[in-house]
C-alpha cells in the first residue's frame, strides 16, 4: 500500500525507509524550491511534447504533401500516357534476342557451361 507525502504518493517499503524524515519531507514539499522543481519538470515536458508534436506534424504535412503529387500528377500521367505495355513488349523482345544468342553458346560441348558441369560431375562422382 503505498502512503502520501505532499501530493507524490510514495510505496510503503520506502515510506518504512524514512520514518523518522516525515516532517522534513513534509516541509520541503511545502517550500518553493520543491514547487520550482516541480514547475521546471512541467515546463520540460511541455517542451518536449510540443518538439514531438512539431516534428509529428513536419512528418504529416511531408506525407500528405506526397500524396497529393502522387494523386494528382503521376496517376492521371499513368492512366492517360501508359506505357507498360509498350515496355512488356520491349522486354519480350530482349528476352527472345538473349535465347537466341545463348542457347546456341551453351549447347556447345566445349561451352563454358558443358566443360564447367562436366568438371563438377566428374569431381563429384569420381
Amino acid at each position: 500500500m503505498s502512503k502520501k507525502i505532499g501530493d507524490k504518493l510514495v510505496s510503503s517499503e520506502v515510506f518504512e525507509g524514512l520514518k523518522g524524515f516525515e516532517d522534513v519531507f513534509a516541509d520541503y514539499v511545502k517550500s518553493e524550491d520543491y514547487k520550482d522543481n516541480e514547475r521546471k519538470e512541467r515546463e520540460n515536458t511541455k517542451v518536449g511534447e510540443q518538439y514531438e508534436l512539431q516534428h509529428f506534424l513536419e512528418q504529416e504535412n511531408d506525407r500528405l504533401s506526397a500524396m497529393e503529387i502522387f494523386l494528382t500528377k503521376k496517376i492521371p500521367l499513368l492512366r492517360n500516357f501508359s506505357q507498360t505495355e509498350k515496355l512488356t513488349l520491349v522486354q519480350m523482345e530482349r528476352k527472345r534476342v538473349l535465347k537466341e544468342k545463348l542457347i546456341p553458346d551453351l549447347t556447345k560441348l566445349d561451352s563454358a557451361l558443358q566443360k564447367n558441369l562436366a568438371q563438377m560431375i566428374n569431381s563429384h562422382f569420381a
